[in-house]
This record gives structure tokens, sequence and C-alpha cells, in this order.
């Protein structure tokens, strides 16, 4: 319903990604190893200078740059990544390379990590921490940043949904010693699928970049092929221009309608956004707490029906460690993570309900609205329709 015929409107693909294009098959080199002034090269100079990031990689998609990202941080089998349990990539990619991901509670306002349940769920086999800017909102980076450094532990950032967000006007990604951003075709800057790593490691990114820069002899560390292609960076190069103007015009106004929206509102709770936080446009992202006010949900989610509004109320509506997947030991032969035996010694913890429960109290009362293809126009019709399901809410 949101993304109709208006969506393709609000990405522009045209003289300047067929330019970067034609170069490339002029050129005639499809995928380049080496810095060599390609469209690789050039992407990620550009990246790591929007960013300010000492040095970015271009990858094949986000997921690939998670697990990559894992394959460097000194986790492994037997081992703990401690990671947010809202979206559940991070663990996927945990998981991926045998180590147990450990899932840490979020803060009931921001629903980004709580650095407080982070330090508590720190134990010996801790060896990295993937946090989420979630939904374009950072999280408290300084400060997860700080616990990590205490205890040695390799920060990952997840900026997939976080093009142009700052903490203290710092662009995440800067802050931990990897920074992963997506550019699937529902993120704010898209090449339809791709990612970019930033590092502030020389040489970590140097082994990270000569991985598979060899000619028969072994590579420097074990880990697989994650690079972007040339085609890919032409478009990200091209979209990367772009990407600010977007933000400006179309992200960032849509996410202000709906907050505008719900303005005065006693019983839908406005994220907070932290007086060091720039948010970029992502998702808007509010909670229900209407059964502190005697008001019914299940007639507020009647309401979005019958008004045709086109709310989204919940997400995922369990946390991802009550999901099967996590539940059924299906990696290192069928054994991680909970029948690990390399983990199970002296280690008791659990995927269970109530393993964290203010995501399990928060998830279900989330009433967002994707805000990727969505119009300012319709936008508008959005929020002018909740406002009015607000007025009969309240008058009863």
């Amino acid at each position: 319903m949101q993304y109709g015929p208006f969506a393709r409107k609000l990405r522009t693909y045209g003289k300047t990604e067929l330019k970067n294009l034609k170069e490339v098959l002029n050129r005639g080199r499809l995928s380049i190893f080496y810095n060599d002034g390609g469209m690789v090269d050039r992407f990620q100079k550009a990246f790591a200078k929007y960013t300010g990031a000492k040095i970015a990689l271009a990858r094949v998609n986000g997921m690939g740059a998670l697990a990559e990202a894992i394959s460097v941080s000194g986790a492994g089998v037997g081992t703990e990544v401690l990671c947010d349990p809202v979206v559940h990539f991070g663990a996927l990619a945990a998981l991926y390379y045998n180590a147990v991901p450990r899932f840490v509670d979020i803060e009931p306002d921001t629903y980004c990590m709580d650095p407080k349940s982070l330090e508590a769920n720190i134990t010996p086999r801790a060896r990295a921490v993937i946090v989420t800017h979630l939904w374009g909102l950072p999280a408290r980076i300084d400060e997860i940043r700080r616990i990590c450094k205490k205890h040695k532990l390799f920060l990952i950032e997840d900026c997939a949904h976080a093009v142009g967000a700052r903490w203290k006007d710092k662009h995440v990604g800067t802050f931990g010693n990897l920074g992963m951003f997506s550019f699937q075709e529902f993120k704010q800057l898209s090449t339809g699928d791709g990612a970019m790593v930033t590092i502030q490691d020389k040489k970590l990114a140097d082994n990270m970049e000569n991985v598979w820069a060899f000619s028969g002899e072994s590579p420097r560390i074990m880990t697989l092929n994650w690079r972007m292609n040339e085609m890919t960076a032409a478009i990200g190069l091209a979209q990367l221009g772009k990407v600010d103007s977007i933000l400006r015009n179309t992200y960032n106004v849509t996410l202000k309608i709906f907050n505008d929206a719900i303005a005065g509102c006693r019983w839908l709770k406005p994220r907070l956004v932290p007086k060091e936080a720039i948010q970029t446009g992502y998702w808007f992202a509010c909670k229900w707490e209407g059964d502190k006010f005697g008001l019914n949900y299940s007639r507020f989610k009647q309401l979005n029906e019958k008004l045709d509004i086109g709310l989204r109320f919940g997400f995922n509506q369990t946390a991802p460690y009550e999901f099967d997947f996590f539940h059924k030991a299906q990696a290192y032969g069928h054994q991680c993570p909970n029948k690990c035996p390399f983990y199970l010694k002296n280690s008791r913890y659990v995927y269970r309900k109530g393993l964290c429960p203010v995501v399990e109290d928060v998830m279900p009362r989330l009433v967002t609205v994707n805000l990727i293809f969505l119009s300012i126009a319709e936008a508008k019709r959005m929020a002018e329709k909740l406002g009015k399901a607000i007025n009969m809410m309240d008058r009863g």
C-alpha cells in the first residue's frame, strides 16, 4: 500500500550512474583487486571521506560484511559475541563462525543497546560486540566503546540503517574497530545489494583488503571473499553524491511528519533521541502505552485498518532468541550454539523467554512505518489519518 507508482521517483538512477557504468565497460575490467583508480577504489575513498573513517572497504552485501567482521574479531568456536535483540543479523553472523550469540537488552525509550545490560552480560568467553544503530538512531556508542575497551572486546557497529547518523557530530561507524553499512535496496544509499566496512586500524584493513589479492600463496587470515564488483561500485559512487540531498529532502522530512503527528498524544510515546545523537530518516517508530490509560490496543489496530493508515504493529513479535533457528543446533556439525561441546562446559547460558525483559515488553508495543520509498505526499496522508485515529481513541 505504501509503495505505489510514486515510489520509483524517490530513487534517481540517471546520467551519473550511466556515465560511471559506461566507464567500467569501456575499461573492460569488471572486478579489480587493487587500488588502481577504478570504481571500487574511488567509492571506498569517497565513503571514507564522507564518514570520516580512515579506511573504507567495499563489500558484496551487509550480511557478508558482518560475517567478515566476525572472522577478524577473534570470535569463534566456544566464544561469545554480544548482540542486541531487535534485529538478529549480527547473531546470525556470529553463528556462521560457530560463536555463540549472547543477547543484550535494549533501552526502553531508544530501542538501542543498553550499555548497562552490555556490561552485565560480559563473561570471560566474550570476544566481540555487535551494536546496531537501529532505524537510523545511534546507540550510546561512546559508552559502549568505553566498555569494550575496558574488557578488550572487538567492537562492530552495525550501521545498516544509519548513513548520515552521528553521535556528538561524529559519524557512526567510526567509533568501533569496524563499522558496516548496507546498500541493499531498502537502505538510504542503495546499490541494489552491497555494503561498506569502515576501519580505523591500517593493519586490520590491510589484512582484510589483501586476503584475496594473492597468486597461489596462503591468504593472510582465514576468511572468505566479500569484495564488491566495479559495476556495483559505479552505482554506489553516484548515489553517494545524492544521499545527503535524499536524506534532507525526503527521509528526514517524512520522519518529522510522523513525529509531529503523535506530538501531544499521551499514549503513543515518541522515540527518545539523545541530545548527543543526530538521527537519520529510515523508519519511524513509537511505542504504544495506551494500556496505561485504559485504552484498547486492538481497537487502535482496527482503526488502522478502517482508516487505511498503513501502520505496522509490533516487530518480530518475539525476541530472536525465541526463534526456532537459535534453539536448533545448526552450526559446527549441528551442535552450535546450544549443544557446542566447547561452550557447554562451565556455561549455563540458555535461550529462553525472559532473557531480555525490556525487548520482550517493547517489541509488541512498537508502532512503525518504513520510510524508504514513502513519498512526502503519502506520509502526509498517513499522518493525517493517524491524527484522526488518535482523536477517535481519545473520544472513546
